[in-house]
């Protein structure tokens, strides 16, 4: 099987784009955990990462298996996770809420 996306750890809420992918696109992805598939809602460009499933505002988001920032607002599945709508945990002040 061909696949357009990977997640690299099976606890992952996002998948990367191996290429530019259109609106609509049912996207195969591989990785841990087995293939899935995901209706895109918007373009993804290539490298970019994109929701395996209804993200809340607020969630904290994995990638790697690990924790990459917490969204802004809600994504559907399928929407496109980048810095309009994520920000990184990484800088944060000492004491902030973790």
């Amino acid at each position: 099987m061909s696949v357009d996306a990977i997640r690299l750890d099976g606890a992952d809420d996002v998948a990367t784009a191996l290429r530019p992918l259109d609106a609509g696109h049912e996207a195969a992805i591989g990785g841990p955990g087995g293939a899935m598939r995901v209706r895109l809602v918007e373009p993804i460009p290539a490298f970019h990462k994109f929701a395996l499933a209804d993200l809340a505002t607020g969630t904290r988001v994995k990638k790697y298996g690990a924790v990459i920032g917490a969204l802004t607002a809600a994504v559907p599945a399928g929407g496109h996770v980048h810095v309009h709508n994520l920000t990184s945990l990484k800088a944060r002040p000492q004491g902030a809420d973790r």
